[in-house]
């Protein structure tokens, strides 16, 4: 089971990480240009922006491609976007979880 993280680029993908404590299972993602010293460290996917029409279908889709369970969004666009599709992510045994969710 993997479980994928957004804002990779910011300080509580890395907080969360730690907390988590399952390096093997985690994926870390971002909309923005990830450096290459993250790209050859960790296990990275690039998702839509937040933004974008098409965010919850294909962070949806990366979740299915890689089987991931658990999505903890940390932007706050992301997070509104996949909570307003949190009945869709569970259909396929997906969880999303929010800040709302965990403290740190």
């Amino acid at each position: 089971m993997n479980i994928l993280i957004t804002g990779a680029t910011t300080s509580k993908a890395y907080q969360l990480e730690r907390l988590l404590n399952r390096p093997d299972d985690i994926i870390l993602a971002d909309s923005a240009e990830l450096p290459a010293f993250m790209l050859k460290s960790k296990r990275f996917l690039r998702i839509p922006d937040e933004n974008a029409s098409t965010f919850v279908h294909e962070v949806l889709a990366l979740c299915l491609d890689h089987d991931i369970k658990e999505v903890y969004p940390l932007k706050p666009q992301e997070i509104a976007g996949l909570v307003s599709a949190r009945q869709l992510f569970e259909e396929y045994g997906i969880r999303v979880v929010t800040p709302d969710d965990y403290s740190f």
